[in-house]
């Protein structure tokens, strides 16, 4: 897994993209930029994100971590002292 660079796109982009066998691009915090018109250029929209390549399992990996109830968890570990008299 590779640390978050900003990317600039001409469209907008999807926020998981496969670019190769077992490989993402997964993009996040994207929006649309319009640029004024300046000198020698007319105005146009682009569109920036934050991109990471990153692989399937890590993708995976990352999704069942996103899952986990951390209050229910911290919860069942508190009930758990209590019942074996260590709380």
């Amino acid at each position: 897994m590779k640390n978050w660079k900003e990317e600039h796109l001409s469209s907008q982009p999807d926020a998981l993209q496969q670019i190769a066998q077992g490989l993402y691009i997964e993009r996040r915090n994207i929006r649309e930029v319009t640029h004024e018109a300046a000198d020698d250029m007319e105005a146009y929209t682009d569109w920036v994100c934050e991109s990471r390549i990153i692989s399937v399992d890590e993708y995976h990996m990352l999704q069942a971590i996103k899952e986990i109830d951390t209050q229910k968890a911290i919860d069942d570990y508190t009930e758990q002292l209590i019942e074996e008299g260590l709380l």
